[in-house]
C-alpha cells in the first residue's frame, strides 16, 4: 500500500529525484537476510545530505559488511510532508522504501542547530515517540552524532545515546553490540545502553540524573561511575579503508556535486572562536599516495567531473603542491576542476601558483573574521592585513572572479572601530584589486559562542546589537565592487540558543515543532514569529542562553563531555584574548599544551617529504600513479546514434539530470569520448528530443562521439551496466547523414493511464468532431502563440475505462504534448492529469 501511494506522491511533488533513490552507488541488500538494519538519518533536505561526507563515510562502512544493511533517510519538503500525511505514508527508506520504525538502529546526524526541528518531522511521520522515556523496547534504537553533539543536552530526551566524536570506529563497535545483545535475547533497551555506555564515545542521557541550583543552571549526575565523563572517539589515523570508495552519485543537484577528497581532518591555528578547530583536532593529514589510489578509483566510480579538497584548512595540507601536480595528471580526460576553497598568500608558492593557473576556478574564501588587526589577534587568527592582501591580489590574478571575504560581528572584546574597519578593509581591496567584471562579497554573520572553545562564557550579542551593527555596515560598506550579504541575526539568535542550551529546551522545540517550524535553516522557510510563539508558550527567556555572560564557576550543560582540550588550555586561551596575546600553530612551533595529543596513540599525523614522495615527481607522466592518457585527437571519433528507453521511476529524470546521468555512465565505462574545446570542456552529447518530467517513453534518440572500432554491442552492454535502473541502451549504430537519413517523427503516439475512469466515449467523440479548438500560451521569448488542439490531436481512442491512447502531431513546429489535450481538450482535472502515467510509445 505505501508503494502505491508513494508513487502517487511522487507524481505531485517537486524534484521528486529527491525521493526516488536508485541512485549510482547505491546498495540494496535483502533486509530479512542481515543481522543488523541500520537507518541513516539525515534532518535536511536531499541536496544537503547527500552532500555529506560524513554520511557517506558511514553508509560505505556500514554496507562493506555482509551481516549489515544500511539506508539513508532526508528531511522532506513542505510538499512532500504535507502528500504523506495525507496519503498516511511513513517515512521510507530510499533503497528499499523501508519505513524508518521498521530499522535497527537510527542514526541522526546533527551538523546544524536549526536543523533540529526536521529530527521530529522525521519522529512524527513515521509513528515514533519524540521521547527516549516514551519509547517501549519494540522501538528502533536512536542515537545521534556530529558537530552539534557535543552539546547533546538540548537533544537528550530525544535520544537513546549519542557518539561523540570521530564515528568511524565507533559505528563498528555499537553495531557489532546491537547484533551480540540481539542474539542473546535479553530484549530489554536498559540492557543494551548499559552495554554500549562502555563503549569510548558513546554517551547515554538516561544514565544522569537532572537538577537545578539556585540560578536555574543544569546540574548532572551520574548513574554509574564508569560512565560520568564521556571521552571523545579519536580516529588516530585517516586510511583507505574508511574512505567510501565508490560514494553514492545523486540525480540530483546537491550542493556539493563533485567528488569530495577529504586530505586532512583538524587543525592546528588554534582560532578561539572555532569550535571544529577544538574538537576535531589533531591534525590528521592523509597520505600523499593514499590521495592519488582513492582519486583513481573514485574517478572511475562515480564518474564525476570536478574535485572538492577536503579539509579545514586545505592550504595547510604539508604536501599541496605535489598533491595538485599529481592529481591534474591523474585527471586528464576525465576532471575538468579541482576546487581550492582558500589558501594562504604565504602557502601560494611559484609552483603551486602555476598549478593553479590551470585548474578551473570554482570560488574562493577568505576569512579575516575581524576588520582590525587588534581584534584578530584576541581571536588568535594569525592573519596580517599585508596577507589578506597578498592572498586577494593573488587569487584575482589566478583567474578568480569573485572572492569571498566572511567576517564576523560580536566577537568578544569587539569595539565599533572593528565594525568600521570591516568596511575600511573591504574597500580598500577592492579599490586596490578588482579589475574588470570581478567583485568582491562580503558575508557578514553574528559571533556565536560554542561549547568547548576558549569563548563557550561569552555573552552573544542581543538580537537588537546585531542589527545595529549590521545597519552600520550597510550604510558604511558602499563601493561599486562590493557586494554585501548577512546571515538574518534572527536565524543566529536561535542558532545560539541550541548551541549553549540544556535539557529545558525540550518542550520548546517540541511546541515550535507543532506551530509549524520546519527547515529553519532555509531562510525561505525560517519563520522567526513561530519561534517567538514557542517561547512565550514555554516560558523560555532565549537571553538566558545567548546573552548572559557565564560565570568562571557556572556549571556549563556541557561539562561531562571531555572534547580532549583540558580545560585549563581554554581558560588560558580566555585571558590570552583578554591580554590580545597570539598562539603559535603547534604545526609548525612547539606543542602548545591543549591536551588532545598523548603522543602514543593520539598524535598529530602531517606527511613529510620522503624518498616515495620524491620519486612521484621524478616519474614521466605515463608512470605515475592511475596516470590517465591525453584525450585523443578529434579525427579519432565518430558519432554514434543510440535508442534507449525511459520508464518507471526514471520517468522522474528531469532533461538536464538526464544529460549528466549519460555523462558520467560513459566516464565509468571508460570509453574514450570527444569533448568540446576551451577551458571548460564538455562532452559532445545531444538528445534528439527533450522529455517531459514524469513522462515515460518505450524509445528515445541520443547521439554522441566515441572512439573508432567500438563495437556497437559493447557500448550497450557498457553503458547498461552504469545506467540506472528504467533506464536502457536498445539499439546503436553509427551515425550516418545522408539523403537516405529519415526525417524527425512529427507525430508521437501515447498512451495513458489513469487511476479511475475520466474519459468516456462520448467525450472522445464530442472533441473529434470540432473543427478547432484554439488556445493560447507565452512563448519562451515572450510572444503570445495560438495552438489548435484539434488539429494536432491526429487520433485518440479508449483502449479500456482507464487507458487511452492517442497520437499527436507537431502544430507550427510547436510540440503537443499529452497533458495540453487532456486538460484543454477533454476538460479532466489538472489534479488527474499529473496523476496519470503517460507513456510514449515506440515507433
Amino acid at each position: 500500500m505505501h508503494e502505491k501511494n508513494y508513487q502517487y506522491i511522487l507524481n505531485r511533488v517537486q524534484t521528486p529525484t529527491r525521493y526516488s533513490g536508485n541512485e549510482i552507488n547505491t546498495v540494496k541488500k535483502d533486509l530479512s537476510q542481515v543481522d543488523l538494519t541500520f537507518a541513516l538519518a539525515f534532518p535536511d533536505l536531499y541536496e544537503i545530505g547527500t552532500s555529506h561526507f560524513g554520511l557517506q563515510i558511514l553508509y560505505s562502512i556500514l554496507n562493506n559488511r555482509e551481516d549489515i544493511a544500511a539506508e539513508r533517510f532526508f528531511a522532506p519538503a513542505p510538499d512532500m510532508e504535507a502528500l504523506m500525511r495525507e496519503k498516511k505514508v511513513p517515512c521510507l527508506s530510499m533503497e528499499t522504501r523501508t519505513p524508518l520504525d521498521q530499522f535497527d538502529i537510527i542514526g541522526v546526524s546533527l551538523l546544524y542547530e536549526l536543523n533540529f526541528t526536521n529530527i521530529l518531522t522525521l519522529f512524527d511521520l513515521s509513528g515514533i515517540p519524540f521521547y527516549a522515556d516514551q519509547r517501549d523496547d519494540t522501538f528502533p534504537l536512536i542515537i545521534a552524532g556530529g558537530p552539534c553533539a557535543f552539546n547533546p543536552e538540548p537533544l537528550a530526551d530525544f535520544f537513546d545515546a549519542f557518539v561523540i566524536g570521530d564515528g568511524e570506529q565507533v559505528i563498528t563497535r555499537v553495531a557489532d553490540a546491537v547484533i551480540a545483545f540481539k542474539k542473546q535475547g535479553d530484549g530489554k533497551k536498559k540492557t543494551l545502553l548499559r552495554i554500549l555506555s562502555r563503549i569510548e564515545g558513546v554517551y547515554v542521557p538516561s544514565f544522569f540524573t537532572v537538577f537545578r541550583d539556585g540560578e536555574g543552571h543544569q546540574v548532572l549526575t551520574p548513574l554509574y561511575e564508569d560512565h560520568s565523563l564521556i571521552r571523545r572517539a579519536i580516529l588516530t589515523e585517516l586510511t583507505v579503508e574508511d574512505f567510501p570508495i565508490s560514494p553514492i552519485v545523486p540525480f540530483g543537484k546537491p550542493v556539493h556535486d563533485r567528488l569530495r577528497l577529504e586530505i586532512a581532518r583538524g587543525c592546528s591555528r588554534g582560532c578561539r572562536f572555532c569550535q571544529a578547530g577544538m574538537i576535531y583536532r589533531p591534525v590528521r593529514e592523509r597520505s600523499l599516495e593514499d590521495l592519488l589510489k582513492i582519486t583513481q578509483k573514485s574517478l572511475a566510480n562515480t564518474g564525476y567531473s570536478d574535485i572538492s579538497l577536503l579539509s579545514l584548512s586545505t592550504g595547510d595540507y604539508s604536501q599541496l603542491p605535489t598533491l595538485m601536480e599529481e592529481l591534474l595528471l591523474l585527471s586528464q580526460g576525465q576532471c575538468n576542476a579541482i576546487s581550492l576553497p582558500s589558501i594562504r598568500a604565504e602557502k601560494l608558492t611559484p609552483q603551486l601558483m602555476e598549478l593553479i593557473k590551470s585548474v578551473r576556478k570554482t570560488g574562493f574564501t577568505i576569512a579575516p573574521e575581524a576588520g582590525t588587526q587588534r581584534l584578530r589577534d584576541i581571536i588568535n587568527k594569525n592573519l596580517t592585513e599585508e596577507s589578506i592582501a597578498k592572498t586577494v591580489e593573488n587569487a584575482l590574478s589566478l583567474g578568480w572572479k569573485n572572492i569571498k571575504l566572511y567576517f564576523m560581528t560580536g566577537l568578544p572584546f569587539e569595539q565599533m572601530d572593528d565594525i568600521q574597519g570591516i568596511a575600511d578593509l573591504s574597500r580598500r581591496l577592492a579599490s586596490k584589486y578588482t579589475k574588470g567584471k570581478q567583485m568582491i562579497n562580503v558575508s557578514v554573520t553574528c559571533f556565536i559562542p560554542k561549547a568547548h572553545t576558549p569563548f563557550q562564557r561569552h555573552a552573544q550579542m542581543t538580537l537588537e546589537q546585531t542589527r545595529e551593527k549590521l545597519q552600520y555596515l550597510k550604510d558604511n560598506l558602499r563601493h561599486p565592487k562590493v557586494n554585501l550579504k548577512w546571515q538574518d541575526p534572527k536565524m543566529s539568535l536561535l542558532e545560539g540558543v541550541w548551541a549553549r542550551g540544556d535539557r529545558a529546551l525540550s518542550p520548546l522545540l517540541i511546541k515550535a515543532f507543532e506551530l509549524g517550524c520546519r527547515l529553519d535553516g532555509w531562510s525561505d522557510r525560517f519563520n522567526f514569529s513561530l519561534w517567538e510563539q514557542a517561547f512565550e508558550a514555554t516560558g523560555i527567556d532565549p537571553a538566558f542562553y545567548t546573552s548572559r555572560q557565564r560565570t568562571p564557576g557556572e556549571p556549563l550543560p556541557w561539562d561531562h563531555i571531555d572534547s580532549g582540550i583540558k580545560k585549563a588550555f581554554l581558560e588560558s586561551e580566555l585571558k590570552k584574548a583578554e591580554q590580545i596575546a597570539l598562539t603559535p600553530d603547534c604545526r609548525e612551533n612547539a606543542c602548545t599544551g591543549c591536551g588532545i595529543c598523548n603522543f602514543k596513540t593520539i598524535a598529530p599525523v602531517v606527511q613529510k617529504n620522503n624518498a616515495a614522495q620524491d620519486a612521484l615527481s621524478d616519474k614521466s607522466p605515463d608512470k605515475r600513479i592511475g596516470a590517465q592518457p591525453a584525450r585523443l585527437p578529434d579525427d579519432a571519433f565518430i558519432k554514434y546514434e543510440l535508442k534507449f528507453s525511459k520508464l518507471e521511476d526514471a520517468r522522474f529524470f528531469g532533461h538536464l539530470e538526464m544529460a549528466t546521468i549519460f555523462e558520467r555512465a560513459v566516464k565509468r565505462t571508460g570509453f574514450a569520448v570527444k569533448y568540446s574545446k576551451g577551458f571548460n570542456p564538455s562532452m559532445r552529447i545531444s538528445f534528439a528530443t527533450a522529455l517531459p518530467l514524469g513522462m515515460e517513453s518505450e524509445e528515445e534518440t541520443l547521439y554522441i562521439y566515441l572512439e573508432k572500432g567500438l563495437k556497437p554491442h559493447r557500448i550497450i552492454s557498457g553503458l547498461n551496466t552504469q545506467l540506472p535502473r528504467g533506464i536502457e541502451i536498445t539499439n546503436c549504430t553509427l551515425f550516418r547523414k545522408s539523403p537516405q537519413t529519415p526525417i524527425p517523427r512529427d507525430r508521437d503516439t501515447y498512451e495513458i493511464s489513469f487511476e479511475a475512469p475520466c474519459i468516456g466515449q462520448p467525450d472522445l467523440d464530442r472533441f473529434l468532431a470540432l473543427s478547432e479548438f484554439m488556445v493560447e500560451d507565452i512563448s519562451k521569448k515572450g510572444k503570445i502563440r495560438k495552438t489548435n488542439l484539434r488539429k494536432a490531436l491526429s487520433s485518440v481512442r479508449l483502449i479500456s475505462p482507464i487507458r487511452l491512447e492517442m497520437t499527436l502531431t507537431s502544430y507550427n513546429e510547436r510540440i503537443v504534448r499529452p497533458a495540453e489535450i487532456l486538460a484543454g481538450g477533454f476538460d479532466v482535472d489538472d489534479t488527474v492529469v499529473q496523476d496519470a502515467r503517460i507513456k510514449k510509445l515506440k515507433g
